[in-house]
């Protein structure tokens, strides 16, 4: 019931001081109707009355009222119309507004392992990344590759055509530096976010071993993301029959919880598509629900019948039921 009622349309005008026309088109109905009971108004005197009454000229009381009715009515109307009113009607249009994410992916020689559901560790991460962006329509997709260096594959857009083509391409060969550096790695991702004006900000690490190059250390990093209000969420990839000895999951778990996010262990295909649906559902764009106003205008709506009204009373006024004293 409460929602019927809020689309109910509110009334305003543009001229309300004209509104106080209104009580003296009263009064002077009022008045009139007050001379013509004590017989003071003006009139023609007709010297065969009663033969005219009797051939059938008088017209009914209803008749009368109908043709009173007609004039301060449009008269009224007339009046209403001159203030200008409008309806106004609001409505909450839900809004969609998109968070801005950068996937840093390492691409060290170990995500080649072929453990990962019968393909590499990289393969796999690729896969899943492009189901991820192909979810993300709202949002800016950026992407970071590293090894012992890193670099920005694609910055923040939301062509996700072109970042996930971009994303097909990416081989350890993209880097030379051997090594894994995380920390560096966090901050070229933050320099792409600390400008955006996205009410959300979101990084996705995915590693398969301990930072082990790089001039910085992961969780200063982290803090100085938390400090620009990223939120990074970790995903630890790979598996853990001998694969996974460089994985440091408490560093990733204390890089993830220095900013809010959460730490994911993908150790296998379906786990990893899971830890990315999850950071999906996480990660929601922000729905807003700004107010529309819109108007409609009613002069014409108003004007219109007056003018009938007056027109229809004047003719009859002036044919069959002209005035007879």
């Amino acid at each position: 019931m409460q929602e019927w009622f809020s689309h109910i349309p509110g009334i305003a005008f543009e001229e309300p001081g004209l509104l106080l026309l209104l009580p003296a088109l009263l009064l002077s109905a009022w008045l009139l109707r007050r001379r013509d009971r004590q017989g003071q108004s003006a009139a023609l005197l007709f010297p065969g009355v009663d033969r005219l009454r009797d051939e059938g000229f008088e017209a009914p009381l209803f008749a009368r009222m109908v043709v009173r009715w007609l004039r301060w009515s449009g008269m009224t109307l007339v009046i209403i119309a001159m203030a200008r009113p409008f309806l106004v009607f609001e409505e909450s249009v839900a809004e969609s507004r998109g968070i801005d994410v950068v996937l840093v992916l390492d691409i060290s020689e170990s995500m080649l392992q072929e453990d990962v559901g019968r393909i590499s560790r990289l393969a796999a991460v690729k896969k899943v990344a492009r189901e991820f962006i192909a979810r993300r329509g709202n949002d800016r997709i950026g992407i970071v590759v590293f090894r012992g260096n890193g670099y920005t594959l694609c910055p923040l857009t939301l062509d996700h055509r072109i970042a996930g083509r971009l994303l097909d391409t990416v081989t350890p060969e993209a880097v030379r530096d051997e090594g894994t550096a995380v920390g560096s790695a966090i901050l070229i991702a933050v320099n792409r976010l600390k400008a955006s004006q996205s009410a959300g900000k979101v990084m996705i690490l995915l590693t398969d071993g301990a930072s082990n190059a790089g001039g910085i250390e992961p969780l200063t990093a982290a803090g100085i993301a938390a400090g620009q209000g990223i939120t990074i969420h970790t995903v630890g990839a790979g598996t853990r029959k001998g694969g996974l000895s460089g994985l440091h999951e408490t560093e990733l778990r204390q890089i993830a919880g220095a900013s809010g996010g959460r730490y994911f262990l993908a150790d296998g295909m379906t786990s990893l598509s899971d830890s990315f649906r999850e950071i999906d559902r996480l990660e929601k764009s922000r729905i807003t629900s700004p107010v529309a106003r819109r108007k409609s205008e009613l002069f014409l709506c108003l004007l219109v019948p007056a003018v009938v009204m007056l027109l229809g009373e004047a003719v009859l006024a002036n044919t069959r039921l002209v005035r007879i004293p």
